[in-house]
């Protein structure tokens, strides 16, 4: 099972967002981001979090829908969602809205790749790309010229590529000693690798996503 999750960060491209909500089992909104919801006409299946972020307004709004106050300071109000989505046996999720003006916030956001991403398959976009976790090995049909970037959460080792621009050959890769970012595919067919550690793979949208979503 599928679902959608609507967190209170920046939500910039709202038809490309109702258009996942349509793919979507379930639409999660975590706490604020019932307020998207609202202003997407998105109605979601569930509001959770510990409320500090939702207009009453919305509650009000949104009275029929079910709705989850957890006052836990200890998880964040994504956390929470995700948990929720474990817990009802949801195998993979979209998020939206998870990263906003806060680097605080935006940083507990890609915890939630290494907290949770070997329990539920996790794909996070923003309005330039999408995030995913590079579980052991991954094969990408890619345009040539395509970027991307690999994003260490921690110290990732044996990482190894094939047919990008900057290629690794069972390399580390660690925040502030050695990153992969804006990489480029040189063939249609893209193979990484990574030994151990928690590496985040960005993919841009690209251009045609972009003329579409104007």
């Amino acid at each position: 099972m599928h679902a959608l999750i609507i967190a209170n960060g920046n939500i910039s491209n709202p038809d490309f967002v109702r258009g996942l909500a349509k793919f979507a089992s379930q639409i999660i909104c975590a706490d604020g981001g019932a307020n998207h919801a609202r202003e997407l006409g998105i109605k979601p299946s569930l509001i959770i979090g510990d409320f500090d972020s939702i207009l009453p307004s919305t509650q009000t709004y949104f009275h029929d829908v079910a709705q989850i106050q957890i006052d836990d300071q200890y998880s964040t109000d994504l956390e929470k969602a995700i948990q929720y989505s474990i817990d009802h046996s949801i195998t993979s999720i979209d998020i939206v809205g998870a990263l906003g003006t806060r680097i605080d916030h935006s940083t507990g956001s890609l915890g939630c790749f290494k907290k949770f991403g070997t329990r539920i398959h996790i794909r996070m976009l923003d309005s330039e790309g999408e995030l995913t976790l590079i579980r052991n090995e991954v094969h990408l049909d890619m345009h040539k010229g395509e970027k991307l970037s690999l994003i260490p959460l921690d110290k990732c080792t044996g990482i190894s590529t094939i047919n990008l621009k900057y290629n690794l050959n069972n390399e580390s890769l660690e925040l502030g000693i050695h990153e992969g970012i804006s990489n480029e595919a040189i063939s249609e067919k893209i193979t990484i690798r990574v030994a151990a550690g928690t590496l985040l793979l960005y993919r841009f949208h690209g251009e045609a996503w972009h003329i579409q979503h104007r």
